[in-house]
Order: C-alpha cells, then structure tokens, then sequence
C-alpha cells in the first residue's frame, strides 16, 4: 500500500507541474507564437532529454544498439508523430485558450492511451473487475471532456462579437478544436509508444541501471525525433514573420529563463510519470496514464480560470464546465480503487 500511495504522489507532482507548464507563455509579451514555442521545444525535446539521460541511464547508447528494430520503430515514429501533435496543441492553445485546450487535447489522450495497452498488451484483463472499473474510469473522464468542451462552445458563442467577425471567430474556435483532438491523438500514441517499449527499461536495467534510470530510457530518442517537425514548423513561421530578431530585443533575457521552467516543468512531469508507472507494475500505462491526464486537466483549468479564460462567461457555461470538471475528479477515485484492484 505503501509502494502504491508513493506512485500516486509522483503522479500528483507530475500531473501539477504538466499543468503548469505552459504559465510563463501569459508573461512573454516581446516574443510571437514561434519564438516561445521553439525555445521551450528546444529545453524540453532537446537538451533536458539527453543532459539528463546521460546522469540516469548512462547505458542508454547501448540499449538502442541492443534493441529490437521493432521497439526502435514504435519509438522513433511515435516521437514523430507525437512532435507533430505538440505542434497542433500549441496551436490550440493560442486559438481556444489554456484551458480547454488542455481538456479537449488530454481528454482524448485518457481514453485512447488507456484502451491501447489494456487491449493490445493486455487483453486478458479487459473483462476483469480491475478492466471494467478502470473502463468506468476513463468514461466518466471522456464524459468530463463532453461538458468542458460544451461550456467551452457556449462561452464562445456568448462572446460580445463586432458581426463582421463573427463568422471569422467562429472558424478560429473550430480550428482551434479540431487542433486539440490532433493533439489528444497523439498524446494517446505517446503512452502506447512508452508502453509498448518497456522491453527496452528491462535491457537498462540488466546493463547496470537504476530503476528510475530505466524508467526514462526511451524518452530522449522519442522526444528528439518529436523535434524535428515541430521545431520545422516553428522555423517555417520565424522565416514567414521575420520574427527571429525577436530573440535579441530588449529585455527579453528572462525569457529564455522562463523557456527552461517550461521545458523542467514538462520534461520533469514524464520522469514522475515514468518512475510512478513502474512502481505499479506492468498495467502502470493502463492505471497511471488516465490519472496523469486527469490531474493535469484539473490544473490547466484552475490556471485558466485564475488567468481570467471564463471572465463573463455566462452562468450556464460555468455551470456546464463545473459539472465536467466534477466527472474528471470522480474519474479520478474510479482510476484510484483500479490502481487499487
């Protein structure tokens, strides 16, 4: 009990600073859209990664030689098509704002990149007790994203718009949407991709690693190959906009310090999560993803509605987005008692 109460409070830690992560972004005035989000990229995909791998797993270059070609695939596709998801969800979050970008994009993420691992890797316990509650779990979580994304809708359409921008704010709602569940899909192929290479933790830790340096081994090759298209599509906008001269403005140099609280705060979060789902065991990615998802929405939505995101929104929209936020705190005693089973 001991042992799972300490996986809960990493999962805690790490579904917190995941959802604070993207806080500095509302203090960087001098820069556009492209100038934060390449810099955080670089911090969290890049340089945190592989600094920090090489003091936890120093092993790691030998257990990418020694892996499967098939783990290596999953790996390195899934980095990639996860970069390309990062790249939507902060594109979303300019459009619709924190919170329910945060809602929309990791509520599809609870559901898929819970039933990915529980079907495909453990099928045997899909019509188990444990498989029907965790299965009630991410329900009533999917349920919590429903209503978010409807009180969402309605603070929307309740806005005070000038008429000849209505039908333009309209379709920037809408994109921004469509955005965050590119998003959430690839969040759900970014636990599948752990999930599915835990073989290669086995290897680290029978070449001499740590139990927590093994728990990170894939993160640095899947998080440098999610690089390659975000970091080009911010590129593509710093050449479009000329907007790199950005970076030697005035008083921008606490900028790049509030990069690096992005990238700690977000690559810290995979580490807690990592560390938390080898503590539970095998159906750690089945148990721990969802509350990891769940915590994180929770606090995105605490940050956006202290950052003034729901101001005027009407009383049904608040009330709307209360009773989604309360399906996602259920789900997370449902997802506890599972953890539990």
């Amino acid at each position: 009990m001991n042992i799972l109460l300490a996986a809960f409070g990493l999962i805690f830690v790490a579904g917190i600073i995941n959802g604070s992560f993207a806080l500095p972004t509302k203090h960087i005035k001098k820069w556009r859209f492209e100038n934060i989000w390449l810099q955080y990229a670089a911090w969290a995909f890049v340089i945190l990664p592989c600094v920090i791998a090489i003091f936890l797993v120093p092993q790691i270059i030998s257990v990418y030689k020694q892996a499967p070609v098939s783990l290596l695939v999953v790996m390195l596709l899934g980095g990639f098509v996860f970069g390309i998801g990062q790249m939507c969800f902060a594109l979303a979050l300019d459009m619709i704002g924190f919170s329910l970008g945060f809602v929309i994009n990791l509520g599809l993420g609870i559901m898929l990149g819970f039933s990915m691992p529980l079907i495909i890797q453990h099928s045997d316990k899909v019509f188990t007790l444990f498989g029907g509650v965790t299965l009630v779990g991410c329900l009533l979580a999917v349920l919590g994203l429903i209503y978010s994304t409807h009180a969402g809708n309605i603070r929307h359409k309740g806005k005070v718009e000038r008429p000849d921008l209505a039908g333009k704010s309209r379709r920037l709602f809408i994109g921004g949407v469509l955005l965050a569940i590119l998003a959430g899909l690839s969040s759900a192929g970014q636990n599948f991709a752990f999930s599915y290479t835990a073989e290669m933790q086995q290897m680290a830790l029978s070449l001499g690693a740590t139990q927590f340096g093994a728990a990170n081994v894939i993160w640095p090759g899947f998080l440098v190959c999610g690089f390659i298209p975000y970091a080009l599509y911010m590129i593509y906008l710093g050449v479009k906009n000329k907007s790199f001269g950005n970076y030697t403005k005035p008083g921008t140099g606490k900028y790049y310090l509030f990069g690096l609280v992005m990238g700690l705060f977000w690559y810290g979060s995979l580490i807690f999560y990592g560390k938390a789902s080898q503590i539970i065991g095998s159906l750690g990615p089945v148990v721990g993803w969802p509350l990891f998802m769940v915590l994180i929405i929770l606090v995105s939505n605490f940050w956006g509605w202290r950052h003034g995101e729901w101001k005027g929104a009407s009383i049904k929209a608040k009330h709307t987005l209360w009773l989604g936020l309360a399906f996602l705190i259920l789900s997370v005693l449902v997802l506890g008692y599972s953890a539990s089973l």
